[in-house]
């Protein structure tokens, strides 16, 4: 019998008495799969009851899309304002068109009391456009509410997101919006953008803070969707190596992320960019300021980023490491660390550290070639992974591998990578069930598993076909994320579309088929299933419970 069977809900997937940075997705993989047969064939209790952990008072349907600031504690010294009641928020104005579906805010206590009690969207001038009402709850944390209908916005106008604390509880940052924050569709520039009612009671908030206080108060922003279709991916060079493989034909008029268009560049045939001659790199390991570039170097170690600068945009980078070699792996660990972006280099630690080779939010890694190590490229908040190659991983320990996922991830796009899981480069005395869990795999642990993103990407595993080494390979090639044992059992707006997954020893990619579930039975919850497919061509159905 393979080792990962389990007959009752695994343990969580990461292991926190290793610093929370021991990947333990394996058993929840196999769990998984169990649960999701047994509910099928014996009714088990409906998602939203499954679990000791499960909250208990029920939030709203959470508003997709993003905002301004990242999806873990606020940064800076956040006070917690007491008094009469009051409305508090922010101005904001989108880049680009699109949508407000509803709004976020910080709530600094856990008691219920302290849950704000309406959230609105404004037009600058006082016109309330949507309001809606808070579910209360008992928990510290971010708490969203969604609009009944969605609002249309223009870009470059301005905007104000608000929520009325009936208790007057509610968190501020003092001078927190003294600096600009910007992503790619939203920008609150810096100056009085943190706004409250001069009066008791709910209503516009008509007066700015003379002291430029952030309140994190947030909106949930949809841009609009383009009517063009995806052009195919550019690669480097011609294609090299059979179609689906690393390196050759993609079966949209690319190449497949590989040896010869990830990574730094270093003359292989087939790469057209430039080759670069690494040097060694001598700053510092740890990096604690913005504005660090890493560029043609050899790291000879781990790149911790403890740095950020507000913002969720690779276009406003806080660390740049590009056309570089790194002999560790690169990890921030704060979702106010950042942005890091890294392209077109190499990840390969000498050892199996216990961090992911490139974690855990905020990053933007493109044409990265990511192997030996623990291989895995993890998100836990606004990260983006494309046309990059993840494979290779050392076998060792107890850990529990995936080439891309995460434990509680909100933003995470996986575009266009070629990936694979237990085409070990090295095995270093692994212990009990050491192996894969999947290729991509999500794990409701620590955080809901929402808004990601997973397309145009060749996923592999079943590499051996007998004896144990086949206990090593990956349950399904794919675990989108919804598993009814753990905390947070659900999935939300997981789009997986365009996806080739290999057949391997098995046939079925994964020792027991290509993906889990994605979702619970009748519980769509926005989630997208689309034209992915087997390598030969034959079409993968939607996975339910």
């Amino acid at each position: 019998m393979p080792q990962f069977l389990r007959t009752s809900p695994p343990a969580a997937s990461l292991d926190r008495a290793a610093a929370t940075h021991t990947w333990r997705g394996r058993l929840s993989l196999a769990g998984v799969g169990l649960l999701a047969a047994s509910a099928a064939i014996a009714g088990v209790v409906a998602p939203s009851q499954a679990g000791p952990e499960r909250i208990a008072d029920p939030a709203p349907r959470a508003a997709a899309g993003s905002g301004l600031f990242a999806n873990g504690a606020p940064s800076g010294k956040v006070r917690v304002r007491t008094g009469g009641s009051r409305e508090v928020g922010m101005r904001f104005s989108p880049k680009v068109r699109g949508t407000v579906t509803g709004m976020r805010v910080w709530k600094p206590r856990a008691a219920r009391s302290t849950t704000p009690r309406t959230g609105s969207l404004w037009t600058a001038r006082g016109r309330q456009l949507r309001t809606a009402t808070f579910s209360r709850s008992s928990r510290k944390g971010w708490v969203s509410v969604r609009f009944a209908e969605p609002v249309t916005v223009r870009p470059g106008k301005t905007y104000v997101v608000s929520a009325f604390a009936a208790s007057g509880t509610h968190a501020v940052t003092r001078s927190g919006l003294s600096k600009t924050r910007a992503t790619d569709a939203l920008t609150a520039s810096a100056g009085k953008n943190g706004v409250y009612r001069s009066k008791r009671g709910a209503g516009f908030p008509n007066r700015a803070s003379g002291t430029k206080d952030n309140y994190w108060v947030d909106v949930r922003f949809v841009p609009a969707r383009t009517t063009t279709t995806t052009p195919p991916t550019t690669q480097a060079g011609p294609c090299v190596g059979e179609a689906n493989t690393p390196g050759g034909a993609d079966p949209w008029g690319g190449c497949w992320p590989g040896p010869h268009n990830t990574g730094y560049p270093h003359g292989l045939p087939g790469d057209s960019r430039t080759p670069v001659t690494l040097t060694p790199y001598n700053g510092p390991m740890t990096i604690r300021t913005c504005g660090v570039v890493i560029d043609s170097k050899q790291v000879n170690g781990t790149l911790l980023i403890e740095a950020g600068n507000g913002t969720t945009s690779p276009s406003t980078p806080c660390v740049t490491i590009r056309n570089s070699l790194v002999r560790g792996v690169i990890f921030a660990e704060k979702s106010s660390y950042g942005p890091t972006v890294i392209e077109d280099t190499e990840v390969a630690p000498t050892d199996l550290p216990f961090w992911e080779n490139i974690g855990r939010s905020n990053f933007y890694a493109t044409r990265v070639n990511s192997h030996g190590g623990q291989g895995v490229i993890k998100c836990e908040s606004n990260c983006v992974a494309r046309d990059s190659w993840v494979h290779g991983m050392e076998l060792g320990g107890a850990y529990h591998y995936n080439a891309f996922g995460g434990n509680g991830t909100d933003h995470f796009t996986i575009d266009h990578n070629y990936g694979s899981c237990g085409d070990w480069a090295a095995v270093s005395d692994p212990v009990d069930d050491a192996g894969c869990s999947a290729v991509i795999g999500f794990y409701g642990d620590y955080a809901p598993v929402q808004d990601i993103t997973i397309t145009r990407n060749f996923l592999a595993s079943a590499f051996a076909d007998s004896g144990q080494s086949i206990h090593r390979q990956a349950a399904y090639c794919l675990n989108p994320g919804y598993y009814p044992g753990k905390p947070y059992p659900d999935t939300a707006r997981i789009v997986v579309t365009d996806n080739v997954f290999a057949r391997g020893s098995t046939r079925k990619c994964g020792v027991y088929g290509p993906s889990n579930s994605l979702h619970g039975r009748g519980a769509v919850n926005d989630n997208v299933w689309d034209r992915n497919r087997f390598v030969d061509g034959a079409p993968i159905s939607r996975p339910t419970e």
